[in-house]
């Protein structure tokens, strides 16, 4: 018996008609930004071995991906993330381009449904500059995440943070990975009282007291001198003034209430090296741009090179712009009818008028009185009825 033939699995949804076009005008403006900045169009498989996402520090949990298996019995999943598959893609086929690569995409990414709401696919696009570290390339990419940004959305906020402050922290504590996963995901949601719960179990030391502080951390480049208070440590204090310089070259980008830092950003993607960075915008609770400085992942390929990079996510960007987008079908310029036995000679016409930059629909009536009243119901303003000539009708002179 068939029970789901008229629904969709949990975490899938279906765009209609002015959705999906909203959805490619963006695609093609952020596309056209990343193209006109040198970065090249990359796709990479949608179904994957699954050991490209079991190495090291990016690792994905095997209960977040989809899996199946192939005609030999060899465990696949469908594309989590495009970062690693594109790192592997430079370790084995790029290995040997002049470096600095960079490269865009604008796939899906499948994972399991966090949650009641949550979608199992994410449309992204992303770039990836790979081959080269320092100020300058941070810089370049937090540029363009800007630029992409500002071509969609009217207000937007960029919070800048940096990967090595909770990691160097966490070193300092007697923990498994797990509890220190565990304690990641509470500071990145900003669970204050769960934190704090788990920090009281341990031992009391300067590291855990400011690890409890970091969710708190946040705001303008007076954050930075907060945490120059706490925490007393070389490697971090270097880590700071680095975020420090980079808040104050973006801020001649991004306006001062636009941009903050955030040092609890302890993304849970683990292959961050260096700095992370998110942005938000009102009308969408999600993220809808992440991103940050890897310089270790593609060494897990057997490719040493540094990279930064980010994604933005389509979907959640589409409805910010416009969270009440209505799935009604783009109205024509003209409705090009055939008479009986002219039907290629009105499809040409209709080519025709194409060319010419109009949008036009093919009239499939036998009555010129129904294709009238079609016309009136859309709205068409015109049809053009094709014969051995073209007769023209103004659908407002008609009524």
């Amino acid at each position: 018996m068939r029970k789901y033939n008229l629904i969709t699995p949990d975490g899938e949804e279906e765009l209609l008609f002015s959705e999906c076009a909203q959805l490619r005008a963006v695609e093609k403006r952020i596309c056209k930004i990343f193209s006109r900045a040198c970065y090249n169009e990359v796709r990479t498989p949608t179904l994957e071995f699954a050991d490209v996402f079991l190495t090291g520090a990016g690792s994905i949990p095997m209960e977040n991906m989809f899996k199946l298996t192939d005609n030999k019995g060899r465990l696949l999943v469908v594309r989590p993330d495009s970062t690693l598959p594109i790192a592997r893609m430079t370790a084995s086929k790029l290995r040997d381009a002049r470096m600095p690569v960079r490269v865009y995409y604008n796939q899906p990414s499948y994972r399991t449904a966090a949650g009641r709401g949550k979608s199992s696919r994410t449309m992204q696009a992303g770039i990836e500059l790979i081959g080269t570290g320092g100020k300058a390339a941070d810089l370049e990419v937090l540029s363009l995440a800007v630029a992409a940004l500002d071509s969609c959305l009217d207000d937007f906020r960029i919070e800048i943070g940096h990967s090595g402050i909770f990691r160097t922290l966490a070193a300092k504590l007697d923990v498994s990975d797990a509890k220190r996963e565990e304690l990641r995901e509470y500071i990145e949601s900003k669970n204050y009282a769960a934190l704090s719960a788990e920090l009281e179990k341990l031992p009391k030391s300067d590291a855990a007291a400011a690890i409890g502080m970091l969710p708190r951390l946040f705001g303008s480049a007076d954050v930075l001198d907060k945490a120059k208070d706490i925490i007393t440590d070389d490697e971090i204090a270097a880590q700071l003034s680095y975020i420090g310089e980079v808040y104050t070259a973006l801020s001649k980008l991004v306006p001062g209430e636009r941009l903050m830092i955030d040092l609890g950003l302890v993304n849970q993607n683990d292959y961050y090296t260096g700095l992370v960075f998110t942005a938000y915008t009102h009308g969408s609770g999600d993220m809808v741009l992440t991103g940050g400085r890897y310089d270790s992942l593609l060494g897990q390929f057997g490719f040493d090179q540094p990279a930064c990079g980010f994604a933005i996510n389509m979907d959640a960007l589409v409805k910010a712009i416009n969270p009440t987008v209505s799935a009604s079908a783009a109205v024509p310029d003209t409705l090009v009818l055939a008479c009986d036995g002219s039907e290629i000679e009105a499809l040409r016409h209709l080519s025709k008028l194409g060319d010419e930059g109009m949008v036009c629909e093919f009239g499939v009536f036998t009555d010129r009185d129904d294709a009238i009243r079609y016309a009136v119901e859309r709205a068409i303003a015109r049809i053009d009825i094709v014969s051995d000539s073209v007769e023209t009708i103004e659908i407002g002179e008609e009524n």
